[in-house]
């Protein structure tokens, strides 16, 4: 059956892969190139010819089947095939080494007839017999010569098929390989395609269906963006007037950053009474709990032991949901020491509370244990707590190898901090080390 093809019992020959060759008249070989050679004899040579004629058939009919039960992806077809065009050449050698013992025989019946006919010569008989074999022996040696030009021509068709099977194999192949990759290119874009579309949809969508987003601030561009969604790609860029006509608070904030510490603190003031009640913003209390994946802890440390952190390839899920930048600008988080010790007449009581400023920064260290985002060369953090704390700052981080970041702060209370801060780091195996480096003024 087509299930125990590929699964046969000890001692069997698959005969789509068989190899039948005839050694003699009634002698002929199976076998499946070398673990199973079966040499079979017949009785005579009409019945041996019906022997192998059947296993030819059998053999035929087994690539067929073997060709229909795979149906399991390329891989396996690229296999039949070479299954099938060993088999189809393994045919034409045994029916070309078929062709051959043909020859043998008509050479070997021919010779022994012309010896006949030569006998039939020396015998004394009519002028008119002698002619007649004379014909007959011609007829013979032509027939003779025929049979070896036709061998021949059959052995050269079967050396050019081999030659040339491989390169077909290979033109085959790599036809079938352009085949999937092109399969694969049309559906990634196909994905895209789908992707572009509900992107776009999304886009054309959103600003109708947002009223009372922005206010003033929407664009007469906008609404309009809907009806606009089945010309070309320009309408995705009606975005930005949203953008440029933002409360004028913002502006004003990100003025207010750009004032150089020299400014005196009126001015600061004078600024923020333009801003706005309304946007005044809620800021977060916490930050949200990581999600919990597990993680394959040694797998990930066994390669880091010694190296440092800034050069490691961390998984995203060890990092704090912050940069190292606005960690360092948690350092602030007790400004109200700094105020006092502006504040204070004794220098030494001023040392005594900036020295504890200087420590409060590691109050919280316990608890924190996951890693800060590496900042990009050249990114800031910006924090204004003018209005409610009177200080503000800023952090940038200005080399990357190694990592270093430059702070800046000033306060309305009459103090102003700034700091240089570079970081060394290793992982020890059970334990982060942690160094920072540069000063504080």
């Amino acid at each position: 059956s087509k299930a125990e093809m590929r699964h046969t019992c000890r001692g069997t020959i698959n005969l789509a892969t068989a190899n039948i060759t005839v050694e003699d008249s009634c002698n002929f070989i199976i076998s499946n190139g070398g673990a199973q050679t079966y040499h079979l004899k017949a009785s005579s040579e009409v019945e041996r010819q019906r022997w192998v004629t059947a296993l030819e058939l059998a053999k035929a009919k087994a690539v067929k089947m073997l060709e229909e039960s795979d149906d399991s992806g390329d891989e396996s077809v690229s296999q039949t095939d070479k299954t099938e065009l060993q088999s189809t050449l393994r045919t034409l050698s045994s029916k070309v080494e078929d062709l051959s013992t043909c020859n043998d025989l008509i050479a070997k019946h021919g010779t022994a007839l012309q010896r006949s006919l030569s006998e039939l010569e020396t015998l004394r008989l009519p002028a008119e017999s002698t002619e007649k074999i004379k014909q007959v022996n011609e007829r013979a040696t032509l027939f003779r010569i025929t049979s070896n030009a036709m061998i021949n021509a059959c052995r050269d068709f079967l050396v050019l098929a081999q030659t040339h099977s491989k390169k077909w194999q290979k033109s085959l192949q790599h036809e079938r390989d352009q085949r999937i990759r092109l399969e694969e290119t049309l559906e990634q874009l196909a994905k895209q395609h789908n992707h572009l579309e509900r992107a776009f949809r999304g886009a054309t969508v959103l600003p109708a269906s947002a009223p009372g987003t922005g206010g003033s601030a929407k664009d007469p561009c906008c609404p309009a963006k809907g009806d606009l969604s089945d010309e070309d790609d320009d309408n995705e860029f009606f975005d930005a007037p949203e953008i440029i006509t933002m409360p004028e608070s913002m502006g004003h904030k990100r003025t207010g950053s750009n004032i150089s510490g020299t400014s005196s603190d009126i001015s600061l003031d004078e600024q923020y009474k333009h801003q706005v009640e309304d946007t005044k913003k809620e800021k977060r209390t916490r930050i949200p709990y990581k999600p919990n994946y597990s993680l394959n802890l040694w797998s990930i440390m066994k390669n880091c032991i010694g190296k440092e952190l800034s050069k490691i390839p961390m998984p995203v899920n060890f990092n704090e949901p912050l940069s190292m930048l606005q960690r360092l600008t948690e350092d602030l988080e007790y400004h109200e020491l700094l105020d006092r010790a502006a504040k204070c007449e004794s220098s030494l009581e001023q040392l005594c509370y900036v020295a504890a400023f200087t420590v409060s920064s590691y109050s919280t260290t316990v608890f924190r244990t996951s890693k800060p985002f590496n900042p990009l060369l050249g990114e800031t953090f910006e924090l204004d707590r003018l209005e409610e704390n009177g200080y503000r700052s800023l952090c940038e981080q200005v080399s990357h190898h190694p990592p270093a970041a430059a702070h800046h702060a000033d306060s309305k209370h009459g103090w102003t901090l700034r700091q240089e801060i570079k970081i060394t780091s290793k992982f020890r195996g059970k334990y982060l080390s942690i160094m920072p480096l540069g000063e504080g003024h």
